[in-house]
């Protein structure tokens, strides 16, 4: 068995990245080095603007429930097919909509979501002056809250 000296050693290994096959060595090294790097800085990235989009997805989700009920009760109100100032509301308010109680029929929204049609008497000085509608809707995570006053 041959013995390796060590001082041989590091003689051998300056001569090799001293020529050009040590050169290009060290280059192919930093290459691979910095091309991992991006690889795992892309992936990092990537998972974290995916996660940011789902949840930018359940919140415009919840708004369009919101924003969609909302519009179309406000606009049977105005068309006078829908009288809310004759509601009898209990003070907690009068639920006149809920997806829960009619089946969550929604395709393409994480189960759960839900949206709830709710109104209340607005109270000025212990009078009653008109009647708010509230409408929530929760997807995901996301929650949205529309909201309307009718004064009489």
């Amino acid at each position: 068995m041959k013995r390796v000296r060590r001082d041989n050693l590091i003689k051998r290994t300056a001569q090799i990245l001293s020529n050009n096959e040590g050169a290009s060595l060290v280059l192919v090294s930093i290459l691979a080095i910095i091309v991992l790097t991006a690889v795992v800085i892309l992936r990092i990235t990537t998972s974290t603007f995916m996660a940011s989009s789902n949840r930018q997805l359940n919140q415009d989700q919840a708004y369009e429930l919101a924003a969609s009920l909302g519009e179309s009760i406000d606009i049977l109100v105005e068309r006078d097919e829908y009288d809310i100032q004759s509601l009898n509301v209990a003070p907690a308010g009068r639920t006149i909509y809920s997806s829960i109680e009619n089946g969550n029929n929604f395709s393409g929204l994480p189960s759960g979501s839900s949206v709830t049609a709710v109104v209340t008497n607005i109270n000025e000085g212990g009078e009653i002056v008109g009647k708010r509608l509230t409408v929530k809707s929760v997807v995901g995570q996301a929650e949205y809250t529309y909201v309307k006053d009718y004064r009489k």
